[in-house]
């Protein structure tokens, strides 16, 4: 593991909205769900099940703590019952669970049994790592060892036996360290893999696949107010002609130059893809004026290119308010419909202009 992936995993925002759409488009998030809180219920049954053990939480305060954290637990994983979380909720799913297991495994009686609670911080560890940053992996581990080498420090003293505390231990950190990092680890891969994966081999832009995900994590991430989807087809004017008269290596160049216009004029929160052929496409969620500003930029910026061709763009914008659109992926659809509709009245008024529409999200009609 190099230092520089370790910087980097520290610094990046955590991919709990990249790896929500990932889920989502794949079908998988209700048995993500599901399992998550069947998780859930699976560990905090075990300090109920203490109860009943006479090396468990003895004195009347020790169980109430142990039921208090079962209580906690089960409360906290309900959230994934209901609906998928968002990410503050998701944060504080694991926080319960953390705190819950600390709470647990310090009101056991017995020292070792205390020490080997410790383990389940490796299980909510590598949950974290799926969706969460590498800091709270970390914070995770942080609690997990307080734990651990309180544990350990009774262990010895009612033992004495060193060997045992040192094995006992080694074997709890090595847990908790080896199952987080090897899950991030993986997702980190797993993503720079499929984002390089879903670009377009000509442009380098994002293809049709990875457009729809990209525009539905950034809904994902604006989740629960209200914002404005704007989305823009980009047709070049004439394409058929200019592969005609001057050849597909002319036309593979005017594509690749269109692209880094898009890039230069896409700043960050702006998406953008190439669909197939000479389409385009780029989205964000900001006002309508601004992003007619960035429209414009292209169009011109296109018409100003030295292969001497220009574009037909169609804009279109909707206003959304809460969760509703974000879990309906026919919502883009609609959304880039009412924008080709425009794009060709573009065409038909004679190309090189831009025409806007706006699609009411409460119906499928612009």
């Amino acid at each position: 593991m190099s230092g520089g992936w370790v910087r980097r995993s520290l610094r990046n925002v955590d991919q709990f909205h990249w790896f929500s759409a990932y889920l989502h488009d794949r079908h998988l998030d209700q048995p993500w769900r599901l399992a998550t809180f069947g998780f859930t219920a699976f560990f905090t049954g075990i300090p109920l099940l203490m109860l009943a053990s006479h090396y468990g939480p003895t004195s009347a305060s020790t169980r109430v703590v142990a039921i208090g954290a079962a209580v906690c637990g089960m409360a906290a994983g309900s959230i994934w019952l209901m609906s998928w979380p968002t990410r503050t909720q998701s944060l504080l799913f694991y926080s319960v669970c953390s705190a819950s297991i600390a709470a647990s495994c310090l009101v056991i009686s017995t020292s070792y049994g205390a020490l080997m609670g410790c383990t389940m911080f490796a299980a909510v560890g590598g949950l974290l790592a799926f969706f969460h940053n590498l800091v709270h992996v970390l914070t995770n581990f942080s609690v997990g060892l307080f734990c651990a080498l309180v544990a350990s420090f009774r262990l010895y003293a009612d033992t004495g036996d060193h060997a045992l505390v040192l094995a006992s231990l080694l074997l709890v950190i090595g847990l908790n360290i080896g199952v987080p990092l090897g899950v991030h680890a993986l997702v980190y891969s797993l993503r720079r893999e499929l984002r390089f994966s879903d670009r377009d081999p000509l442009t380098g832009l994002r293809n049709r696949r990875s457009f729809y995900s990209s525009v539905h994590e950034m809904m994902l991430e604006r989740r629960g107010g209200r914002a404005v989807v704007n989305v823009t087809m980009i047709d070049v004017d004439d394409f058929k002609k200019l592969n005609d008269t001057r050849g597909h290596a002319a036309g593979d160049e005017a594509l690749v130059r269109i692209a880094a216009v898009l890039r230069h004029n896409c700043g960050p929160g702006v998406i953008a893809a190439r669909l197939g052929g000479e389409e385009f496409v780029i989205a964000d969620i900001a006002s309508p004026e601004r992003h007619a500003q960035i429209v414009e930029r292209i169009r011109v910026g296109i018409a100003e290119l030295p292969v001497q061709i220009t574009a037909s763009l169609g804009t279109c914008a909707a206003e959304i308010d809460g969760d509703v659109e974000a879990e309906h992926p026919q919502f883009l659809d609609q959304l880039i419909g009412a924008a080709d509709a425009a794009m060709y009245r573009s065409k038909r008024a004679g190309g090189n202009r831009v025409q806007h529409r706006t699609l009411d999200p409460t119906s499928t009609s612009p």
